[in-house]
């Protein structure tokens, strides 16, 4: 059986694909850098065009997986799939390669994390959200600077700080959550835990319907004995969120208006001033 009866050999699949001859590693090097000034733009084509590629080739095995055995003449079939296999695993070499290259030469600006943690968490608990019939209100502000908190630490701020709000809300009750970026021109003191140092800050605001009414003090929610020591521990799913934001020099503040019997969480968090930049990750040993 002659190769060429399915395959020109002077033309297989992966010559098709990425031409003749060899990639120029400068020339590539140069698009990249290319992309580097002028934006992004060229670095999603690129990936886009690697992914499209990645399907169209999931597809052809696909229907190569299903013709097996479906062949009159056995030994023809079995070249069949020798080439196509053979081809295929070129082509997917040379993806992968290529789209690992780019991913660990394109630096990617680390932004909007707060925003999108809160997104995130609200999509996970979507169901108990829908249950109590809760309405959210969002109020964020464009453009939030990074905070110097852990992602993960700050992960778990904000979904026990939401698991404790749904707590208390009542069906079809209401919660906003706001977000704003400030300056403090001076040291502040207020903090019944730590001090505020002058600089950047970003606020994130959990306001929500419904609240605990057998507090008999509210300063026994958050507040440190003289000792040291916690007093009163009342709400321990706040006492863990607190230490937790203050392990990130951030600070806590707790308000109930008990006439509207609503509930008022605000969470301050210094400002990154550095610029965070990030690769992303490669799939060692990725196929189509």
């Amino acid at each position: 059986m002659q190769r060429n009866s399915i395959f020109n050999t002077e033309k297989d699949l992966s010559d098709s694909i990425f031409g003749q001859g060899h990639i120029d590693l400068q020339e590539f090097k140069n698009i990249l850098l290319s992309d580097e000034r002028n934006g992004s733009f060229l670095f999603s084509i690129l990936v886009e065009l690697i992914q499209r590629i990645e399907h169209s080739l999931g597809s052809i095995k696909n229907i190569a997986q299903l013709s097996r055995g479906k062949f009159s003449d056995k030994t023809f079939g079995d070249h069949f799939h020798y080439i196509i296999d053979e081809e295929i695993g070129k082509v997917d070499l040379a993806l992968s390669c290529i789209s690992n290259y780019i991913k660990v030469n394109h630096m990617i600006e680390k932004t909007n994390t707060v925003h999108t943690l809160i997104e995130e968490i609200l999509s996970h608990h979507k169901l108990q959200i829908e249950g109590k019939k809760i309405r959210v209100f969002r109020k964020f502000e464009e453009n939030l600077p990074e905070t110097t908190a852990l992602d993960e630490h700050l992960r778990y701020i904000l979904d026990s700080t939401l698991r404790y709000a749904m707590g208390w809300m009542p069906l079809s009750g209401r919660i906003g959550i706001i977000t704003r970026p400030f300056m403090l021109q001076r040291e502040s003191r207020e903090s019944n835990v730590l001090p505020m140092e002058k600089g950047k800050y970003i606020e994130i605001s959990i306001l929500f319907d419904g609240c605990r009414k057998t507090v008999d003090s509210l300063e026994t929610i958050l507040k440190y004995s003289s000792s040291g020591k916690q007093s009163g521990i009342v709400d321990f799913e706040l006492k863990l969120i607190q230490e937790m934001v203050n392990k990130n020099r951030g600070i806590m503040e707790f308000g109930i208006d008990t006439k509207k019997e609503r509930t008022t969480i605000s969470l301050k968090f210094p400002v990154e001033r550095r610029k965070i930049v990030y690769y992303e990750s490669i799939r060692a040993g990725h196929s189509a």
